[in-house]
């Protein structure tokens, strides 16, 4: 068996090196998605992509005269996210504003990211399911994705006073409790809108080919990935994760079939993934959510504990925690779907575990710069801090008894 899922991880990563080569000689060609934001820019190459990617037919192709970058600061870990002004020929049919997401010009980011399949997901998404949410997402103009590149052109949610965007020191600080109340009933909301369906209406949705723990090709990475960051993590913090808390992650790998048989057993809904403050914004006495690069069939508990943990300081969280998952589970019958609050707190021990394990991977396998560097290591603590405050390896041990 290890054989066999070690020739299978090989052809995983040749096919995404060949999707790179592919895609160079498309340059060459002009059958490639261009991906640097200096090409992206260009007046021609930005209406090229919105007439081809556009999410509704407009009336005649968009024309654009100009565009001029603006200077706002946006980061990401995996994309360049440009922010553009443009000047349309003709009857504006688009905002004189855009937001435009493509892939980083790193190659061994865009290599990562062919091979999980984030970029391609978030353009499935935004193209096919954001329009069925209960909740605001930014709104998409065009979007496409092929072999390994991506791009998205959407409202530059700058220019609306309504909202607020939240950045990385806001996580640092952490939520008010009353802004963090508002983040939970959008989950409810979100999590009771596809909830309990059928794998035929979810297939219908999202395809399990996007899931990041299910899926042939991610199922397999992840296994990988979560095995060997580890020991990385632990070189590069040193200190930061106690004895305890390496061998319940060690134990938790080696049973890991049968953790994903509990994380996504029962009614599923569907999910954020990627669910910290920083994916949040404030839109007028709602909240709504970008970056869905992780968006997947889970239990809606996994979204929440990740929020609480990662966007709330230790000492905060540990004096409201057990309150908080008590407000979503009733807000969760408030809006229709009703689920037990004693298995609900069960499942959040568990899944405390995922947020110390997405943290272990990205700071054991991730370049970070130093802003990243500060807060992912504060989010490292956090998660260390709740797999023991919630006695993670306890309800493990329970578990495989």
């Amino acid at each position: 068996m290890v054989i066999i899922n070690t020739v299978k991880l090989v052809l995983i990563v040749f096919k995404a090196c060949c999707r790179l080569v592919w895609d160079a000689v498309g340059d060459i060609t002009g059958g490639s998605l261009p991906f640097k934001a200096d090409d992206v820019a260009k007046p021609d190459t930005l209406a090229r992509l919105i007439n081809e990617g556009a999410l509704q037919p407009h009336p005649a192709p968009i024309v654009i005269n100009s565009v001029a970058r603006q200077d706002i600061p946006s980061v990401s870990s995996n994309c360049h996210n440009l922010v553009l002004t443009i000047e349309q020929a003709g009857e504006a049919t688009l905002p004189s504003s855009l937001f435009v997401k493509v892939p980083m010009e790193s190659l061994a980011t865009r290599w990562f990211f062919s091979i999980i399949n984030s970029w391609q997901l978030e353009s499935y998404f935004f193209r096919h399911v954001a329009q069925t949410l209960p909740l605001r997402t930014p709104i998409t103009y065009a979007t496409a994705s092929r072999g390994s590149r991506f791009y998205l052109v959407q409202e530059n949610l700058h220019e609306d006073p309504t909202v607020e965007l939240f950045i990385n020191p806001d996580m640092m600080e952490g939520p008010s409790l009353e802004r963090v109340y508002g983040c939970l009933d959008t989950f409810a909301r979100l999590h009771a809108c596809h909830y309990d369906l059928s794998s035929q209406e979810r297939e219908a949705i999202l395809p399990l080919g996007y899931h990041l723990f299910l899926s042939p090709t991610m199922g397999l990475v992840a296994r990988n990935l979560n095995r060997m960051a580890l020991t990385p993590c632990m070189k590069k913090r040193p200190g930061e994760i106690p004895a305890d808390v390496a061998e319940a992650y060690r134990l938790t790998i080696s049973h890991w079939d049968d953790l994903l048989g509990y994380w996504f057993s029962g009614p599923l809904s569907l999910l954020h993934g990627d669910s910290h403050l920083g994916n949040f914004f404030v839109s007028g006495q709602e909240m709504g959510m970008l970056d869905w690069q992780a968006a997947h069939w889970g239990k809606g508990i996994r979204d929440v504990q990740y929020f609480l943990i990662d966007s709330l300081p230790a000492p905060t969280l540990a004096a409201h925690e057990r309150e908080l998952v008590e407000y979503y589970v009733q807000r969760r019958a408030h809006h229709g779907t009703a689920i037990d609050l004693e298995q609900t707190w069960q499942e959040y021990r568990s899944f405390t575990f995922h947020t110390l394990m997405t943290i272990i991977v990205t700071i054991g396998f991730g370049a970070l710069n130093e802003e990243q560097d500060v807060l992912f290591t504060e989010v490292l603590r956090r998660a260390v801090a709740a797999v023991q405050r919630v006695d993670y390896a306890g309800w493990l041990r329970e578990f495989l008894n």
